[in-house]
């Protein structure tokens, strides 16, 4: 029996294609790559000294998860806990907004002097077995420093940035010194990459 080339044509595009549907049918999306957190919390005195502690991944539980009206931040450590929550309706988003959110952008700390800036921060540090809390856009005057989402995965929902929250006349959450300065600057700074946000 006489086969033509059209006839084997159309067989080896079958065949290639089949073959083609069943390794796509096995193949499996990436996995995420693994998230990454920093945490810095630097007590500085009056008179130039200070005190310094950092925590990394493994040692640092991070979160984030998008309400209906913030995204949330949390990063918690042995002795150490951030809560950040960014306004959702200050996000920032692409030119366009049927590209979707893009959230990469700097934010402004919220504190009694500019009470409608988009990121509350609230702070707790354990010294020898005693917990301070810091709510300081609660009590603070002036916060500087700010949150930097430098990348948004929306496929993923994977995000990433940087932080830098500087509040001075804070009491001090040290006992060993707090009757020399009773009042401190509390610097906590960090990073966060590749966390996964609850949608």
């Amino acid at each position: 029996m006489k086969i033509t080339t059209r006839a084997l044509l159309l067989a080896a595009l079958t065949v290639t294609a089949t073959g083609f549907a069943a390794c796509s049918k096995n193949e499996t999306a990436p996995a995420d790559p693994a998230p990454y957190s920093e945490l810095k919390n630097y007590v500085m005195r009056p008179d130039g000294g200070g005190f310094v502690r950092t925590y990394n991944s493994p040692g640092i539980q991070s979160a984030a998860a998008l309400g209906s009206k913030v995204l949330t931040l949390d990063f918690v450590a042995s002795t150490a806990n951030l809560h950040l929550e960014i306004n959702r309706t200050q996000l920032k988003l692409r030119d366009s907004p049927l590209r979707g959110a893009d959230w990469v952008g700097t934010y402004a700390w919220r504190c009694l002097d500019h009470p409608t800036d988009p990121v509350f921060v609230r702070y707790e540090f354990n010294s020898e077995g005693v917990t301070s809390a810091f709510p300081f856009s609660e009590t603070t005057p002036q916060l500087t420093g700010n949150v930097t989402i430098t990348a948004y995965d929306a496929k993923r929902h994977l995000i990433s940035g940087q932080f830098v929250v500087e509040a001075p006349n804070q009491l001090n959450p040290l006992p060993f010194v707090v009757a020399r300065f009773p009042l401190i600057t509390m610097q906590v700074s960090g990073k966060f990459d590749n966390l996964k946000v609850v949608m």
